[in-house]
């Protein structure tokens, strides 16, 4: 089974992976070579080639002071070069990991089926997509950085072990010990990192509740108590922020003084031993370029740590939305029914709930016709009309168009001929023409206009930038029956076979609710529309007013008997 490191390799082209190895070993090459060049130097500065280790007297008299100088400025300046291009490279994967699990997370939410996106708290996927996976990036990116850091630190402990195998054997064997010793830190840090990811969900969890609520909070004069919940919360995620911080610093201490204690054993051990100048000044070098390098190791291994558990959050998140993907379909003309859209023994049972939401309904909307759910909350109307839109396919029974079963794709793609209006309409900042052509992208002027005529939204035409009108955060800068209105002629804007309105009036004024009243009467014998709702005028409008309750139908209203 693959682990974390490698699922996410996993993600990165080769060409990407094989060019960053390249320039770790280049930088590792050059750092080792460039301290090596210090022997000679020394050596000539001091008492001469005999100074020089054995394997560096053949070469004594042909070294000189100003080719060595040039050669070592030449290896500083290459591996400033090496390391630009190494930092950003591992700057390019690390964004192309995030954008890649971002993008794969946000599609298998898009294409998963509403059944499976109603069940889960959206805050909770925010989260995951913009926090958690921005730390999984990161996490990566140290992970990348502590394998170069290996690599550096292979080279330089290779030379030295050319320069003196007895003190760098001892060095390296000191080194890993250090190094064993911060096992359980790497282990805390990965319990810390689920504990910060938790903490960081219920932060984004509450911002996304006390905005959605922002009224509610303000009309019941619980701001204290809002303010209360979110600081509780920060303070939570501050503590587990710190707890981190805490044990890294501790690690870091440890590590300087296990390393000095270490540097020091060496060069006493070195100068009883009487190794040359030449040799020991640049071993010491090597020795204390190696303690940033263990430090920035062990840290860089802790953010990976603490950042590993992301990718289980994202990976739990795929193994629910990938398993209940549904297939994406090329475009394709709208089904047209001629005579009737009905539900034919459809039940649906939701998890966790004793009740089914459709207990076995049959129901013929015949076409052109106007029909209303009605009955009380948790009858199942909502269930019935995502039935009837395709949304949700029945666990057993089938939704029939013109008396033909759809089933999986065709269900899919049946939604192609539903349009919906909710009870809370969504609008997205931009302008109303925006709003309108999301439905439509090509959608001219003059079916704009008429859709908006059809939805009783003329009032478009008579605001200063007509259609070009900037709506705001979520249509903020228009009434709520304006947005409704405005969200009725983008569903009109498809032409839809069965226009589905889901308690569209009932958070609206007696005004509004009027002028959509008035809008769908006119639509009536040319359009099949289904009503959601309790009470209120689009019901009165229905040809028949269909009872429910427990998810069956209790009884049918057929007005057009009384009509006629």
């Amino acid at each position: 089974m693959n682990g974390p490191a490698t699922t996410l390799a996993h993600s990165i082209p080769r060409a990407r992976l094989a060019a960053l190895v390249a320039l770790m070993l280049g930088v590792a090459l050059t750092e080792g070579a460039g301290i090596l060049a210090l022997v000679p130097m020394l050596a000539i500065l001091g008492d001469g080639a005999a100074q020089l280790p054995d394997w560096l007297q053949p070469y004594a008299a042909n070294i000189g002071i100003g080719p060595l100088l040039a050669f070592f400025v030449a290896l500083v300046a290459g591996r400033a070069a090496l390391q630009y291009a190494l930092t950003l490279n591992q700057q390019k994967i690390q964004f192309a990991l995030i954008d890649t699990w971002r993008s794969r997370v946000y599609a298998s939410l898009v294409r998963a089926s509403w059944r499976t996106l109603s069940s889960m708290r959206q805050s909770d996927n925010i989260s995951l997509m913009v926090t958690s996976i921005d730390r999984l990036g990161y996490g990566f990116a140290n992970l990348l950085q502590a394998i170069a850091t290996c690599v550096t630190l292979f080279a330089i402990w290779a030379a030295a072990l050319w320069l003196a195998p007895a003190l760098a054997l001892a060095a390296v064997v000191g080194g890993l010990v250090v190094i064993a010793g911060f096992i359980p830190l790497k282990r805390r840090a990965h319990v810390l990192g689920t504990l910060l990811g938790e903490r960081y969900g219920q932060v984004h969890a509450t911002l996304d509740d006390g905005l959605g609520a922002m009224r509610l909070i303000k009309s019941h004069g619980r701001e204290a108590a809002a303010i209360s919940t979110m600081e509780n919360g920060i303070t939570d995620l501050r503590r587990a922020q710190i707890a981190f911080q805490r044990a890294t610093a501790r690690s870091r201490a440890a590590l300087h003084i296990g390393a000095a204690m270490l540097l020091a054993a060496i060069v006493a051990f070195a100068m009883a031993q009487g190794t040359s100048l030449a040799v020991l000044l640049p071993l010491i070098v090597l020795f204390g370029r190696s303690v940033p390098l263990l430090d920035g190791l062990q840290q860089a291994i802790q953010q990976w740590s603490h950042a590993a558990p992301a990718l289980a959050d994202a990976q739990a998140l795929l193994a629910v939305t990938e398993a209940d993907a549904e297939p994406a379909l090329p475009p394709a003309p709208p089904v047209v029914p001629r005579g009737a859209i009905a539900l034919v023994d459809a039940a649906v049972h939701h998890r966790g709930r004793d009740l089914p939401a459709a207990d076995h309904v049959s129901l013929a909307l015949d076409i052109g016709t106007t029909t209303a759910l009605v009955g009380p909350s948790g009858a199942g109307k909502s269930t019935l009309a995502d039935l009837f839109g395709g949304l949700v396919e029945a666990d057993s029974g089938s939704l029939q168009v013109d008396r033909r079963a759809l089933h999986a794709e065709e269900v899919v793609r049946w939604r192609g001929s539903v349009s919906y209006v909710h009870q809370e309409p969504v609008l997205f900042a931009g302008s109303i023409r925006e709003n309108l052509l999301w439905a439509e992208p090509d959608a001219g002027e003059a079916r704009l206009a008429s859709a908006l005529r059809e939805a009783a939204a003329g009032f478009v035409f008579d605001l200063p930038d007509g259609l070009d009108m900037q709506v705001g955060d979520a249509g903020r800068k228009l009434s709520g029956g304006e947005r409704q209105r405005i969200a009725l002629a983008r569903a009109l804007l498809r032409d839809p076979a069965l226009l589905i309105l889901d308690e569209a009036t009932s958070a609206l004024d007696a005004d509004s609710e009027a002028a959509i009243a008035e809008a769908v009467a006119a639509m009536q014998g040319h359009r099949t529309i289904l009503i959601v709702a309790h009470r209120g005028l689009l019901t009165q409008l229905a040809d028949r007013v269909v009872h429910m309750r427990d998810g069956r139908i209790e009884h049918i209203d057929d007005r057009r008997r009384e009509r006629a």
